[in-house]
């Protein structure tokens, strides 16, 4: 039998990627969804064939044939409606950024954990088999050891009435393109940073609108630093890539964090004057990621990303927010 999986919002993300690859997973299925716009409940239902619709999200934390929930709500309400469906018994999947700090984190981690309930955060590009290539080449030293990551994510943002543009909502580049970067940067490089220093320009309305910033690893046992630079704006050209550089070579990744399912993506190796491309063929990272988790309902696997992993991303985010300049 498929795991059963609730939908709470049904904006562009839960349309465009979650909600088909839920359907066209092995091991899962939407049996419900939920919105407070009553035509797009409507509409995704329809487009979905999803059987229940509901436009309370409560009433979809009430119904029994739910066992997962995926939480594709502004930022701002994820603390609230991850501790709500934990009290419910659903396992959670919950969007990016996590929270809006990480003390609401722990007090999401709190309830999933008090209630015996998986939370994972929706980090889906780690999930892609050209970032998971990635990950083990630099796990394998094959560039070296790790010296620097530069990780950028860009978009020109113009959506006046998008909860983006709302700092009440969580709001802003750092949250919601700047959480890849941090992510991938801890990721990759297998560390947690120990300083952390900002700079963010802010629009009329306090949301800011594009950030850079540098992040310190250290290894213990090691005099090395290990540093990452982060760059996100939402006024800036569409751009995206992770690029590390080790000791040895250094690695490209164009794309690295919304390829859909039917980009062709690549990696590009440099070594002194000579480069090698590595192909890949189209993937669903979205498929891989709810395929994972419905896994870990079944207990037929362990989270490759635990919600502490997501915290220790909202805490990079606090500290940038903190030290900036």
């Amino acid at each position: 039998m498929p795991c059963n999986w609730g939908v709470l919002g049904a904006g562009f993300i839960a349309n465009r990627a979650v909600i088909p690859a839920l359907q066209g997973s092995r091991n899962a299925r939407v049996v419900a969804v939920a919105s407070r716009d009553v035509s797009r409940a409507k509409s995704t239902a329809a487009q979905h064939a999803i059987p229940r619709l509901y436009h309370d999200y409560e009433e979809l934390l009430d119904d029994p044939d739910v066992q997962v929930v995926y939480i594709a709500l502004p930022n701002s309400l994820h603390h609230e409606w991850t501790i709500r469906a934990a009290q419910h018994g659903k396992h959670v999947l919950c969007e990016k950024p996590f929270a809006m700090n990480a003390a609401e984190c722990d007090e999401m981690i709190d309830a999933c954990r008090n209630a015996g309930v998986l939370l994972m955060e929706a980090v889906m590009y780690r999930f892609h088999p050209r970032m998971q290539a990635l990950k083990a080449m630099l796990d394998a030293s094959e560039i070296g050891e790790v010296r620097l990551l530069h990780a950028a994510f860009s978009f020109p943002f113009n959506a006046p009435t998008n909860y983006r543009a709302f700092p009440e909502f969580g709001g802003g580049a750092l949250l919601d393109i700047g959480s890849y970067c941090i992510n991938a940067a801890r990721w990759l490089i297998g560390m947690e940073p120990v300083a952390a220093l900002s700079a963010i320009s802010y629009s009329h309305n306090a949301i800011d609108m594009a950030a850079s910033a540098i992040l310190k690893f250290e290894a213990q046992g090691t005099r090395a630093a290990h540093m990452a630079h982060i760059q996100c704006s939402f006024e800036a050209a569409e751009h995206q890539v992770i690029e590390v550089i080790g000791s040895e070579a250094a690695l490209t990744a164009p794309l690295a964090f919304t390829a859909w399912r039917e980009d062709e993506t690549w990696l590009l190796m440099q070594r002194g004057g000579a480069f090698e491309r590595r192909v890949f063929q189209p993937a669903d990272p979205y498929k891989v990621m709810v395929e994972h988790f419905s896994d870990c309902v079944f207990g037929r696997a362990t989270l490759l990303f635990p919600p502490e992993d997501g915290r220790a991303t909202m805490r990079v985010l606090d500290m940038l927010r903190e030290n900036r300049s």
